[in-house]
């Protein structure tokens, strides 16, 4: 049998172009689609207690040292004329880029090695090499989907990829190729004979193609002495080799740095080693290039006074399924980010809008075989999304997802809680936090605390117009509103009905008519001012969702022995609407409609209000505070 290229004949069936789907798919991030199904394939094939090394590495060869490179010019000349027959300027420009490649002197090739990995055995050779849309992988293995493989493909001018792999028992060779139909001769009734679009490098022989039973040496400064697979990605398509380095670095570092933590993974790019001993230094020296996502990580991880919280999650009342290990830092520069990590050490996605009153970065580590194999099932297959609609029983899977991001959100909200009852030190947050709080039972306005639910949002305006505001879209945890609070202005003039009062024919601020002239009853102070008052820290709370029960924090900056609240709706377009108010919890004061009063304020003493609104929905929300000015 000789070895060289060989494309099957369709034998009269589908004839297939250059828009391969399972490539496709890994076009728009190629380098991250590589780093991430790479890694995450040398970890599913690393021998048990040992850590998975992977190594990255560009050469050079000649082109006529290209497996068979006069045979593959001759089916890159054949798809060209194929092409140009079909009318196809899109297949017509590649193949023509492709035949200048093969032309020149040099072709520029990536290899891909892993070590401490048992090669690839029996039928995980054939799920990568021989067979489309499978997987062989085990439950607590990442790949599930068989549409990785194709990912090298979109990393190469040739689309064409050599594997070879070394295990315990044997040694073997194979080359693929993933072009176009071309034509290859005409049937003795004169109708074309066309090939398949999938070609392979290797024996063959009776319409066969069997891989070779050696390991293929493409990079003359490589040789393979140990168990372990080698890809060879052909006409790499790198712009330059440090553009290559920094992109790689990157997206192993995003999707790997638990591995690289744990001592699961190492990764050698060209000359440089990433490995748990220099994480530090390439951080260091790549942070320009880094997630910020990746900096906050290293330093959660490095972090032996981080406290680490496990969230239990059940399938059903009595079904556990596994933990959340969750790790989180208060940061005033954090991303509001959660990594959310298999127990691998992979990470799948970035998990936002937990808790808005707070900035923070965290870690979620997924633990538990029933936990990991739940959620592995519901992943896309770029493994970078939780799908519910992929389970069996999608309405059980979004509330188990729900109860992941209510788990996390209330461990947050905790910390957020403490925010109103307490003073504690969160980096960079001193300026904005009031200095002294009144000692207990010396504030009027102050109540007892809650357990939160939810967190609506925090949010510090200058500011005089409102802009447009978040709206939730969904009602799941975790997807959190913003709010607009108008603080640190200067004083303002009332303009006649600005609060409690009504004088003339002057309309309310937000647009409607009061018709009651006598404010909360004392009839004497409805023509006098009221003015802004200057405040800080304003913050709005959902303490019951189902409720309508919602508590205001403020600071004011002046002393005050008549003032009230004003709360008011955002909805899109910056419309602003009354809040219909029903009740004020545990307060001797008044309700008037978006109004709450008559307040006493203490200049720097946190002031929080609990009151119950009509309304079941989230809403963002606008508060004033003024002040009678007699």
């Amino acid at each position: 049998m000789s070895i060289k290229w060989y494309f099957p004949s369709t034998g009269g069936g589908r004839k297939a172009g250059l828009n391969d789907s399972g490539i496709e798919t890994f076009k728009d991030k190629p380098i991250r689609s590589l780093a991430r199904e790479i890694c995450q394939n040398s970890l599913d094939a690393a021998i048990k207690g040992k850590k998975a090394i992977v190594e990255f590495n560009t050469f050079t060869i000649n082109s006529n040292d290209f497996p068979d490179a006069e045979g593959f010019r001759d089916i890159l000349a054949r798809c060209k004329d194929y092409a140009i027959l079909e009318r196809n300027e899109k297949a017509e420009s590649f193949f023509t880029e492709a035949l200048e490649k093969i032309n020149g002197s040099h072709i520029t090739m990536l290899r891909i090695s892993d070590f401490n990995t048992t090669g690839l055995v029996g039928s995980n050779w054939d799920g990568l090499i021989e067979k489309a849309g499978s997987s062989n992988k085990e439950n607590e293995k990442l790949g599930s989907f068989g549409i990785g493989k194709n990912a090298p493909f979109a990393c190469s001018d040739f689309r064409t990829v050599f594997y070879s792999t070394l295990t315990e028992t044997e040694q073997k060779s194979k080359g693929v190729s993933i072009l176009t139909t071309f034509k290859l001769g005409e049937y003795p009734d004169g109708s074309d004979n066309v090939s398949q679009a999938i070609g392979f490098w290797g024996k063959v022989g009776n319409n066969n193609i069997a891989p070779v039973s050696q390991m293929i040496n493409l990079d003359v400064n490589f040789r393979r002495e140990s168990t372990g697979t080698d890809i060879y990605v052909s006409a790499f398509n790198m712009q330059s080799k440090d553009d290559f380095k920094r992109k790689i670095i990157s997206e192993v570092l995003d999707s790997f740095l638990l591995a690289i933590w744990n001592e699961k993974l190492a990764v050698k790019v060209d000359e440089i080693e990433i490995n748990k001993d220099t994480l530090q230094k390439v951080v260091d020296n790549f942070r320009d290039s880094l997630n910020p996502n990746t900096i906050f990580g290293l330093e959660l991880l490095s972090d032996a006074q981080l406290e680490w919280h496990q969230l239990p999650i059940k399938m059903a009342k009595n079904l556990p399924l596994g933990n959340i290990k969750f790790g989180f830092k208060i940061k005033m520069d954090g991303t509001n980010k959660i990594a959310m990590i298999r127990s691998s050490g992979m990470k799948i996605l970035d998990r936002t809008n937990l808790c808005k009153t707070l900035r923070y970065v965290g870690i979620g580590i997924i633990e538990g075989d029933l936990l990991n194999k739940f959620l592995r099932d519901l992943e896309s297959p770029l493994h970078d999304k939780w799908e519910a609609d992929r389970y069996g029983n999608p309405a059980q899977a979004r509330a188990i997802l729900k109860d992941i991001n209510n788990a996390m959100s209330d461990k947050l909200n905790e910390v957020a809680a403490s925010l109103f009852d307490e003073q504690i030190d969160i980096e960079g947050a001193g300026e904005y936090l009031p200095d002294e709080v009144e000692p207990e039972g010396k504030n009027p306005i102050t109540t007892q605390q809650t357990d939160f639910d939810k967190i609506i949002s925090v949010e510090k305006k200058i500011i005089k117009k409102a802009r447009s505001v978040a709206h939730l879209e969904t009602d799941e945890i975790g997807d959190d509103l913003s709010s607009l609070s108008k603080t640190e202005g200067a004083a303002t003039d009332g303009e006649g009905f600005e609060g409690l009062h009504y004088q003339g024919s002057k309309r309310h601020g937000i647009g409607e008519k009061d018709t009651d002239e006598v404010g909360l009853g004392d009839g004497q102070d409805e023509l006098k001012s009221f003015i802004s008052v200057k405040t800080k820290n304003i913050r709005v709370i959902c303490l019951n969702k189902s409720e309508g029960v919602y508590r205001i924090s403020f600071v004011p900056t002046e002393n005050s022995t008549k003032a009230y609240a004003e709360i008011i709706k955002l909805a899109e377009q910056n419309e602003k609407m009354p809040i219909e108010i029903v009740s004020v919890v545990k307060q001797d004061i008044t309700i008037k409609k978006n109004k709450i009063g008559y307040l006493t304020l203490q200049k720097d003493v946190v002031n929080s209000i609990d009151f119950k609104i009509a309304e079941t929905e989230y809403s963002a929300m606008e508060v004033k505070i003024y002040a009678y000015q007699g």
